[in-house]
């Protein structure tokens, strides 16, 4: 009697526990769908493996990271063959959006690039011989891949893709004549220039400096920044607090403000007083607790790409929530953990724009001092680049 009833509470057990497996939800690796998509596709990481052979891609992809041009051994599944031959798209122009499982932001691809026989968009299950692993993930990881359209060309890899959507083009933002949720009341954004403007030209942008020649004779010529005279520009020399006010607050067009006094160490009569005050009403720049602004002092790295990062939103080149998407755990830079938290999401999304390639490689030493090469490289990458 006890022998059937331990032989019924086990057979009672492995039901429960088969049922459990029934039910349990099914992991994919990848899940594609949107509305130019006519079958939607959930695929396990064996079932992408287990594609046929026309569709499995195994070739080098070249890449560039902070750290330079790398280069990997790449096995994965085409795209365009997903797209076209399982998800029946027959569309030729619209939207490609790459969702990461880590809620990473991912520009989205247009889908002529990623039909492109040249481009090679690849869902890689495997780089260098080994399975992806890029953040210790229980999910199974997909990393896309694609060929470089330039040389130098920077975000082609999409790590920790799990969803792929296919739509419509988006049309593009239209972006706001006037900046929001500012308090500095903005003027016209660029200073007209007259027809007879004497011709700009620096005789010290050395070697040294050539990665920011184009970025000084712009905002020069939009009077942005001014020479040291005498056909200076001297670009090694160290920006200030107050001086990186004051281009931030021209390139955006404010109408400078009535200095309030309300910094120990700034006088009603300094010159960059107008712009510290426009600065800091439209939320660019604060002050210390102690009630001081500190205008001599140089500002770094991590405080000019804060700055930068809050331009830019001011702009309405990007959003603040999108900016917060980035974080430096993803950054290319071994010094990352070095970025104070308070600029992080900064810093990182700067680096996605690659709006520091000439200034900071392997490194961006967030602590070093900013000079007048670099802080006009930085501005005019964040600001007027296209």
């Amino acid at each position: 009697m006890k022998k059937i009833k331990v032989i019924s509470m086990v057979l009672a057990i492995v039901m429960i526990l088969s049922q459990g497996l029934v039910f349990a939800e099914e992991s994919y690796a990848v899940e594609i769908g949107g509305s130019l998509v006519a079958t939607e596709l959930k695929l396990t990481l064996e079932e992408l493996k287990g594609m046929p052979e026309e569709a499995q891609i195994n070739q080098a992809y070249t890449y560039n990271s902070k750290g330079g041009e790398k280069t990997v051994q790449v096995k994965g599944v085409s795209l365009a063959y997903l797209l076209k031959e399982k998800a029946g798209v027959t569309a030729e122009e619209g939207s490609v959006k790459f969702l990461a499982a880590d809620g990473y932001d991912i520009e989205p691809q247009t889908l002529n690039d990623v039909l492109n026989d040249e481009l090679k968009f690849v869902l890689a299950y495997e780089v260098d011989g080994e399975a992806i692993d890029n953040d210790d993930a229980v999910i199974d990881e997909i990393t896309i891949y694609r060929n470089l359209k330039y040389e130098g060309e920077f975000s082609t890899v999409y790590k920790l893709v799990n969803k792929i959507v296919v739509g419509e083009a988006e049309a593009p933002e239209e972006t706001p004549e006037e900046t929001p949720e500012v308090s500095a009341e903005p003027v016209e954004e660029e200073t007209p220039v007259e027809e007879e403007t004497k011709e700009i030209a620096f005789t010290d942008i050395t070697e040294d400096y050539k990665f920011a020649e184009a970025a000084i004779y712009d905002l020069a010529k939009r009077g942005i920044i001014d020479g040291m005279g005498g056909g200076l520009y001297a670009p090694g020399n160290v920006f200030t607090r107050e001086q990186f006010c004051k281009i931030i607050v021209v390139a955006l067009g404010y109408e400078l403000k009535e200095y309030e006094g309300q910094f120990s160490d700034i006088g009603g009569d300094r010159w960059s007083a107008p712009y510290v005050q426009a600065a800091v009403d439209s939320g660019l720049f604060v002050g210390y607790p102690d009630g001081t602004f500190l205008p001599e002092k140089v500002i770094t790295r991590q405080e000019m790409a804060l700055v930068a990062a809050r331009a830019a939103v001011a702009k309405g080149l990007v959003d603040q929530a999108k900016v917060d998407k980035f974080v430096m755990e993803k950054s290319d830079y071994l010094d990352k953990e070095d970025v104070a938290d308070w600029a992080g999401n900064a810093v990182a999304w700067l680096e996605a724009q690659d709006v520091f390639v000439g200034i900071a490689e392997e490194n961006f030493e967030p602590g070093k001092n900013v000079n007048r090469a670099e802080a006009a490289l930085v501005v005019f990458n964040t600001l007027f680049s296209e």
